[in-house]
């Protein structure tokens, strides 16, 4: 087994497989990061949350969702787990595929988070890993997209001393149980109250209503897009969120 980088060096030509301990999509932000250092998913994007909001995150009500990544929190992300670099722009912008063979300096054989037309990936020397990879580290000659173009790169060059990341304890089993089950629950009574049903199926990903002048099962929508339209009300939308049903479910979802 090879011997861990010492504090300012860098470990070259080798990436992690992303240990994605959420049960959440794999996105191209995150992942690059847990590639590259090794950290979990849930730690990559904690460490986007502190870029973003400092520690101050954890007061928030709801964990806020990591999604769309700019350069400034992979950046930022990367010097809190003690990886630091430089940024190189390529306004000729060459396919991947070119980029890789023109490759000289560091860039050849140390981590990099390489930005393409369409999302960032992760190359260290001969191996690559994205979202495309599903986060497996694949030998770069595998790799998809080798003609998309490629903007800029950030060339990770040393480490430095790691910052401590802000990070929310999980609850227990049985505590996350019971505070799904109540906003459930509240999620059951807005819908009733915002359609006047007089009957509710809600399956995890559908609901189902009777209305007083219907006598089946009618589907009333995709239970995320409801849900949405309950805590982020709009005009023109199916439920109103207008209730005291409603505003009730908003607040025990941190709205």
């Amino acid at each position: 087994m090879a011997a861990a980088p010492s504090a300012g060096t860098v470990k070259t030509r080798y990436l992690h497989d992303v240990d994605n301990d959420t049960k959440s999509r794999l996105y191209s932000g995150p992942g690059v990061i847990a590639s590259i250092t090794g950290v979990s998913l849930s730690k990559a994007k904690d460490a986007i949350r502190q870029v973003r909001y400092g520690s101050r995150w954890l007061d928030f009500p709801r964990t806020p969702t990591i999604k769309r990544t700019y350069d400034g929190d992979i950046e930022g992300a990367l010097r809190l787990l003690g990886y630091v670099g430089y940024w190189r722009h390529l306004p000729d912008r060459p396919t991947l595929a070119a980029y890789l063979n023109a490759r000289t300096g560091m860039e050849r054989d140390h981590p990099c988070v390489v930005y393409l037309s369409t999302h960032g990936v992760a190359v260290s020397g001969g191996v690559f890993c994205d979202v495309f990879s599903r986060g497996v580290v694949i030998d770069i000659d595998e790799a998809k997209g080798r003609r998309k173009s490629v903007s800029h790169v950030l060339v990770l060059t040393k480490r430095i001393a790691p910052s401590t990341i802000a990070s929310r304890e999980p609850a227990s089993k049985a505590k996350k149980a019971g505070a799904n089950g109540k906003r459930d629950q509240l999620f059951r009574e807005a819908i009733k109250a915002e359609t006047g049903a007089t009957r509710i199926r809600v399956t995890p990903n559908e609901v189902f209503v009777i209305l007083p002048d219907q006598g089946g099962w009618y589907w009333l929508g995709a239970r995320d897009s409801l849900e949405e339209q309950i805590l982020e009300p709009r005009r023109g939308g199916r439920l109103r969120g207008n209730t005291a049903e409603a505003a009730a479910y908003r607040a025990s979802m941190g709205y």
